[in-house]
């Protein structure tokens, strides 16, 4: 939207997750005052909502062009356009293709035959694929982001305990990652562009003094990748009058430690990192291009720089075995981390794994809705292994994690605060409250199971 706002168009954020809009709601705001062109966002598991909303717009009205960008149709373009009315698809980073594209409607063009980054469907329901777009190089090019069209912000609500202060912010300072990770989608390439950090405190300042934003989550997908940016973009921070606390994440290869001791000085106060297994065969399987020796390390630099951790960590792995399983709890214990999360594999289109996937064990490709991390309902499912058996060490992973001497006494002597506190009885009830829909959820696949 910011980009589009600096070429004078009139833009309209309907954020319908916020705010809680149903399909219908959308479709009756859109058809109360069409626009000339609506967006969508993809991601693979609203892709079923996506295909009911777009055909609720066409119903509505029909001579509405629909464009959608995101992970999902920039991978599964095609298919997309084949299965629902959308138009157009602009894919991976969508600034440039969307505004030539507006530019051609403007113009009454019907060939879009030159716009790179876009796929498209003729009048004749011919689909087309034009030719891949050079991402953006220098990201300092963009303006700021059009945070001014977004709903309040008081109105978004972050999750417990992973955020100290609000209205809160994410943040993206680079695009790209250069590892291989087979679980892993990368629309934005494997080639890293970086904002600068003087750009990075800038936005930091917009945020504080326009929208009063006190906290910041940074999306980046590594973002300690370069270690003297991190440096420099703390140094800036220290030297400003910002009054931010902030969220990072960090690759286990990293080479100073004293980067975050900076990351501490500097407002940051958690740090994620992705483990994904404790079986360094597994690992190499994933090609996290890691050692078990360097998560090790780069978890306890965090620690020692009195930083919060934050450690994912993926059940259900290409080779993983009731042992591996073993091997990855008792690693995500060892590594002291405040906040460990364990998610069950789920491939996701554009990554390797979403190809390979049938050689590791049984993969059920054709429910969307299911591709999500939080997923109760295993769509990977490894050799020698149940959906059953995964669902019921997830839920042990976390009871082991979570409830033991260690865990309970590292987190009353993080408590910075009576809020802390509250946090963390609330984070308490509700994790409680998971682990009895998590138990239904497995009596309910038993009974299918037993019923069949």
């Amino acid at each position: 939207a910011g980009y589009l706002l600096q070429y004078g168009y009139d833009i309209k954020i309907l954020d319908a997750n916020a705010t809680y809009l149903t399909i219908e709601d959308i479709v009756k705001e859109l058809k109360k005052d069409p626009p000339d062109l609506v967006g969508l966002y993809t991601i693979s598991y609203n892709y079923p909502v996506i295909e009911v909303l777009s055909k609720g717009i066409r119903e509505a009205v029909p001579d509405l062009k629909i464009v959608a960008g995101g992970p999902h149709v920039t991978f599964m373009s095609e298919e997309t356009l084949r299965e629902t009315p959308i138009d157009f698809c602009c894919l991976g980073e969508a600034e440039e293709s969307l505004h030539e594209l507006i530019q051609h409607l403007e113009d009454g063009s019907k060939d879009f035959s030159g716009i790179e980054g876009l796929a498209y469907k003729t009048p004749e329901g011919e689909i087309i694929k034009n030719s891949e777009r050079v991402r953006i190089k220098d990201l300092d090019e963009l303006p700021f982001p059009a945070i001014h069209l977004l709903p309040p912000l008081e109105i978004y609500k972050p999750y417990l305990l992973h955020h100290k202060r609000t209205p809160l912010m994410t943040v993206a300072t680079s695009r790209g990652c250069p590892y291989k990770c087979v679980f892993c989608e990368t629309p934005s390439g494997k080639i890293v562009r970086a904002h600068s950090p003087e750009y990075v405190v800038d936005y930091m300042k917009f945020l504080n003094k326009q929208f009063g934003v006190r906290e910041v989550t940074f999306l980046d997908d590594t973002f300690t990748l370069n270690e003297k940016r991190v440096f420099k973009i703390c140094d800036l921070i220290n030297k400003s009058d910002l009054d931010i606390t902030w969220y990072g994440t960090a690759h286990a290869n990293v080479r100073d430690m004293d980067m975050f001791k900076a990351m501490k000085s500097a407002g940051c106060w958690i740090v994620a990192l992705g483990v994904e297994s404790g079986n360094q065969k597994v690992i190499d399987l994933m090609q996290k291009g890691t050692t078990k020796e360097n998560m090790r390390a780069t978890s306890q630099g965090i620690l020692d720089a009195n930083l919060k951790l934050k450690t994912f960590f993926v059940l259900g792995n290409p080779g993983d075995t009731v042992d591996t399983i073993e091997e990855t709890i008792k690693f995500a214990i060892d590594l002291k981390g405040h906040y460990p999360v364990f998610s069950l594999m789920t491939p996701f289109p554009g990554a390797p794994l979403w190809e390979s996937a049938d050689k590791y064990g049984s993969f059920d490709r054709s429910s969307f809705d299911r591709l999500t991390l939080a997923t109760e309902d295993p769509v990977f499912i490894p050799h020698g292994l149940t959906g059953t058996l995964l669902l019921e060490k997830q839920k042990e992973a976390f009871k082991r994690a979570y409830f033991n001497p260690a865990m309970a006494l590292r987190h009353l002597k993080g408590l910075d605060s009576v809020e802390d506190g509250i946090k963390l009885v609330k984070a308490f009830v509700a994790y409680m409250q998971v682990q009895f829909t998590h138990i239904n959820v497995q009596q309910k696949i038993n009974s299918k199971i037993e019923a069949s």
